[in-house]
């Protein structure tokens, strides 16, 4: 299986609605549906997708990791079914309020994002090491590190 950002980014943005009622709702242009029989848990698949964000969300930097949930596991959801956190706000203005907790511009919480979304990816799917980015990173670090002290 190959996760893409646009999966996990959707699997992560409907972390309300999966933890507020476990179950789905049956699709609304039928009366009732009758269950098939179970050959195993019906959320077994679901769960292991989970487990396998969950592990890679644990690889990232803590800040990363807790701006990723608040801007898309509290801040997502669809709004018709208001289980987001963010009560009627738009998506822009949630970004600035997550980044006002951080104190980085919303700007910069979407570049996190779009990074970590990408990271998970990466890590889950087996991606090799590349040294380029992480000189980088490192150089931008230590030049931040320089600049503080300064």
């Amino acid at each position: 299986m190959t996760y893409t950002p646009g999966m996990v980014r959707e699997v992560l943005s409907n972390y309300q609605s999966r933890a507020q009622d476990a179950r789905q709702r049956p699709p609304d242009d039928r009366l009732g549906t009758r269950a098939p029989p179970l050959e195993e848990a019906p959320w077994a698949n679901t769960a292991s997708l989970w487990s396998d964000i969950e592990q890679a969300m644990r690889s990232l930097p803590f800040n990363w990791e807790k701006i990723l949930f608040a801007e898309l596991c509290l801040g997502g959801g669809r709004a018709e079914l208001s289980t987001g956190w963010r009560n009627g706000m738009s998506r822009h203005n949630w970004r600035e309020k997550v980044g006002d907790f951080w104190g980085i511009s919303g700007g910069e919480v979407k570049k996190i994002v779009d990074e970590s979304i990408q990271e998970i990816c990466d890590t889950l799917n087996g991606a090799t090491f590349n040294c380029e980015r992480e000189a980088d990173t490192s150089q931008d670090s230590q030049r931040e590190v320089v600049d503080s002290v300064a």
